[in-house]
């Protein structure tokens, strides 16, 4: 009997799961706590009604491609619904220059580490750097994008195999070693 080689994970489904423990520990790691205006979770607001939720909101959008940041949780910030879409000036998503003021003001460490890895670039399609990502969320570490940098230099992904046919200059080698 032939063995069956487990078939891995797919990618989008990781990149998922890596999302939502993303946004759990930074929920988590704020008390389920709007950042921006302080209320938590089962807090009465002003309308009467009970803050049921909070969201954990990118700072660095999470969808530039192979940047880091997208998982690290100091590119994270907790806000109510208010503070997090689109139903007020200040929120996060309709307020830029707010954003960066109270981020400056409030988060001048996330900012600041922000501003300096937002061009940074791994793999995260290779899937020694995306274990390492989860380790890092797993046990509330910062991930260190030099780490995954020496993961992804020591552990590249192995390329796609492509089969030609033959060479696209077949007929022309063929051609121009004859007239020689």
């Amino acid at each position: 009997m032939k063995s069956r080689k487990k078939k891995l994970e797919s990618l989008p489904k990781i990149h998922r799961r890596l999302f939502k423990l993303w946004s759990e520990k930074a929920r988590t790691n704020c008390n389920n706590t709007c950042e921006f205006c302080g209320r938590k979770v089962g807090d009465i607001g002003e309308d009467g009604k009970k803050l049921s939720k909070v969201d954990a909101h990118h700072l660095q959008s999470r969808k530039i491609r192979n940047n880091p940041l997208k998982w690290d949780l100091r590119n994270a910030v907790v806000a109510c619904p208010l503070h997090h879409k689109f139903s007020c000036n200040s929120s996060f998503h309709r307020g830029p220059v707010v954003t960066i003021n109270w981020l400056m003001k409030n988060r001048p460490e996330k900012f600041n580490y922000i501003l300096e890895h937002y061009n940074d670039e791994v793999d995260l399609d290779n899937r020694d750097i995306l274990k390492e990502i989860e380790r890092c969320l797993e046990s509330n570490e910062p991930i260190n994008v030099e780490k995954l940098k020496e993961i992804e230099k020591n552990n590249p992904r192995k390329p796609q195999k492509v089969e030609l046919a033959g060479s696209l200059f077949e007929e022309d080698e063929k051609e121009s070693s004859e007239s020689d």
